[in-house]
């Protein structure tokens, strides 16, 4: 089973990334996770979609085709999503043909995120631990046509103390982190996948 992994935060140190490469760590046999990165997408605009989408939003929805599940890792700014996470998300829901078209042949889903399985977890100083920002996240992920996965969640709050060297140490996170990713596979076999081709 291919994971792809969409981090929230831009900072190469960031707590979210070093949670993905938790998760990476502790995956269930027979699952990979791969990293995409959004920080190379323009602001969403549909005056960019024509004649087509911008190469790094054609490259960006390429990768997200082939997945069959997603796992993304948010902090959380002023209380809510960080803004280029849910950038990312609406160049992934604009539909096939309005700026060109990124799916694999044969593909019969609008967008790469339509019925995709998607657990979400999240790191940040602060002691809620995303909780507010995750809230936001599912919103918008059920009205893409995301699965969401319901439960368990993960909120690793105080990340200050619970990160050593830029990796994740705080054993009862990382016993959630591994209960995600095992939920997530199973999650996804549950509701099926969309085994979508690689372009």
């Amino acid at each position: 089973m291919k994971i792809v992994g969409l981090c929230g935060s831009l900072r190469a140190a960031s707590f979210n990334r070093a949670l993905l490469r938790a998760a990476a760590a502790r995956l269930p046999a027979g699952v990979t996770l791969d990293v995409v990165e959004i920080g190379a997408l323009p602001l969403i605009n549909q005056d960019l979609e024509k004649p087509e989408w911008p190469a790094s939003v054609q490259a960006f929805r390429r990768a997200l085709w082939p997945a069959q599940a997603m796992l993304i890792a948010t902090p959380e700014y002023n209380a809510g999503m960080p803004a280029p996470l849910k950038n990312a998300i609406d160049w992934a829901s604009r539909a096939e043909g309005i700026g060109g078209r990124t799916a694999p042949e044969g593909e019969a889903r609008k967008t790469p995120l339509e019925d995709l399985p998607v657990a979400i977890m999240g790191a940040t100083p602060g002691s809620l631990g995303t909780a507010r920002s995750q809230q936001q996240l599912r919103t918008v992920l059920l009205n893409t046509g995301m699965r969401v996965l319901p439960l368990p969640e993960v909120y690793v709050g105080s990340a200050g103390t619970r990160f050593t060297d830029g990796e994740l140490t705080d054993e009862r996170s990382l016993a959630a982190v591994a209960k995600l990713v095992a939920a997530l596979a199973d999650w996804a076999r549950l509701v099926g996948t969309p085994g979508a081709k690689a372009p």
